[in-house]
């Protein structure tokens, strides 16, 4: 049963690592160490133990790891090897009991980078888990004018009140202007009802988000550009006490007044088009 979780997942793997090579691209895992060599950075921060996004795990902070692994996280080792024997053991206590231990990671530019755990992500992304359990190290990039410089920054003020690190937006202003939406002051930090409640509606909205549906809204709006639009027009305070059916016909809503508007320059001009 285990071994054939594993060569269904290492096929995919390779499925995946040839297809970069044909685009010109590595077939391994990103290596910080590698990144980091050829980036200015001022320092690092622990950030204890969270839960992160399995899909914004993006690589490993040293190159030992990277060519076990496809650009997803799946196995690229041999199936007699003692990497697909763990990698089986892994998957065994995932089906019995779930995996609870703590990786460790280091983020950077709202990424992350695996330095202890890279078969339990291998695991836990192949079968479609959401998060992991980690003790993360945040390296700090070095401020500049750039556009992501700033919108990264205004990440790092935004998690230090909420702790919320799987929203993200395409412009700057953003993250200062979900923490009104929301009806929270400039400096004022969340409670842990206040997060489980917004995750909630996240969860919901994203899943709305992510349909075919919306395909002219995805690649021009993260997400996270998306839901505050969302909340410009309708408020949180109501949109928090939605069912998924409310939600729905709201996102619909959504989506024909952006075809109102292209391309989108910023969130602003479309706010108010359906009235409040």
């Amino acid at each position: 049963m285990y071994l054939e979780e594993y060569r269904k997942a290492r096929q995919m793997g390779q499925k995946e690592s040839k297809l970069c090579q044909s685009r010109g691209g590595s077939p391994y895992l990103p290596v910080l160490d590698e990144i980091l060599a050829e980036e200015e950075t001022c320092g690092e921060v622990s950030l204890g133990l969270s839960d992160i996004p399995l899909e914004l795990i993006v690589g490993t902070r040293s190159a030992g790891r990277s060519q076990a692994f496809s650009r997803s996280f799946l196995p690229l080792m041999g199936e007699d090897s003692e990497f697909a024997g763990k990698w089986m053991a892994l998957c065994k206590a995932h089906m019995d009991e779930g995996i609870a231990d703590p990786i460790k990671a280091y983020e950077y530019m709202h990424t992350f980078y695996v330095v202890e755990g890279h078969k339990r992500v291998s695991v836990l992304r192949y079968f479609g888990a959401v998060s992991i359990p980690a003790e993360v190290t945040r390296v700090l990039p070095a401020k500049n004018e750039s556009k992501a410089s700033k919108i990264y920054y205004e990440y790092v003020d935004f998690y230090r009140l909420s702790g919320i690190n799987y929203l993200w937006f395409s412009g700057v202003g953003r993250f200062p202007r979900l923490q009104e939406a929301v009806g929270k002051g400039p400096d004022e930090q969340w409670t842990e009802d206040e997060r489980r409640k917004f995750f909630s509606v996240y969860s919901q909205f994203s899943s709305l988000y992510g349909d075919k549906s919306a395909k002219d809204l995805a690649g021009r709006m993260t997400t996270g550009d998306a839901l505050l639009l969302y909340l410009d027009m309708f408020g949180y305070d109501q949109v928090r006490d939605y069912p998924q059916s409310k939600l729905k016909e709201g996102f619909l809503q959504l989506h024909q007044a952006f075809s109102l508007k292209k391309p989108l320059q910023d969130l602003n001009p479309l706010k108010g088009l359906l009235g409040r």
